[in-house]
């Protein structure tokens, strides 16, 4: 049985949590994982995480068994019905005109995932031996890390490193990058909003994810050592245990 559980602060400095997410639940006990993280300096940033992440909730909770071939589908529509909503409410509201959100979202099945991808918030598979990023960056250090011009250690203290190229809201239309991959090996999924990884390395999430703790332990104390690491952002993640590697 896979366990999950969301967690979440509103961080050292900032005076509201633009973070949502949670662990969903369908009529046949499937999961949904989703991370949001609201566009810091926009109006609305905690309106638009709410926004995507609760009616992911409420149409993932009306559905019955969605079957592994329907999952990038069912993903890629909602995840379009939704931005095209919130990119309409901003638009009726002009208090609220350029909110906009990430999202990682993944549908859990017995041997796989499917995640989908928007902005910089995300997702890795973990086991005893490698944190393995599952997901790629919307981001314009991104952009040239893969074009050979930065390295992934640039990358990480670049200046330019939360210019976001793709968010759920700000254009009526947006397209997920959608990832499948086996689970067997693996005995951790964590999805994450920057606000973890942008201050707490990973080898250092890693190192306290081997430790022989409860899952509810390992979440509590991932989000102090964030907090100890003088994070500056809301820090949210969900963490689901897969029950064990081959």
């Amino acid at each position: 049985m896979m366990e999950a559980r969301f967690f979440t602060d509103t961080g050292r400095t900032r005076a509201c949590n633009e973070d949502a997410g949670g662990v969903f639940i369908n009529h046949t006990g499937q999961k949904l994982l989703v991370i949001c993280d609201g566009m810091g300096g926009h109006s609305g940033g905690d309106i638009a995480s709410e926004f995507v992440a609760t009616r992911l909730k409420h149409a993932f909770e009306s559905e019955n068994l969605i079957e592994l071939h329907q999952a990038e589908d069912w993903l890629k529509q909602q995840i379009a019905d939704i931005n095209r909503q919130l990119y309409d409410e901003a638009h009726e509201d002009m208090t609220y005109q350029g909110m906009g959100t990430t999202l990682v979202a993944a549908m859990l099945f017995e041997d796989k995932i499917i995640i989908a991808n928007i902005g910089d918030s995300r997702g890795y598979l973990i086991n005893e031996r490698e944190m393995r990023q599952i997901t790629i960056d919307h981001t314009f250090v991104q952009h040239l890390v893969m074009a050979g011009e930065l390295s992934k250690e640039e990358a990480a203290c670049h200046p330019q490193r939360n210019m976001i190229t793709r968010v759920v809201g700000t254009d009526r239309r947006v397209i997920p990058d959608i990832f499948t991959y086996h689970l067997h090996r693996y005995d951790y999924i964590l999805l994450s909003s920057d606000g973890l990884t942008d201050y707490t390395a990973e080898s250092k999430i890693h190192e306290l994810l081997s430790q022989p703790l409860a899952l509810d332990e390992k979440g509590d104390a991932l989000l102090q050592l964030a907090l100890s690491s003088e994070a500056r952002d809301n820090i949210s993640f969900v963490l689901c245990e897969l029950g064990g590697a081959d």
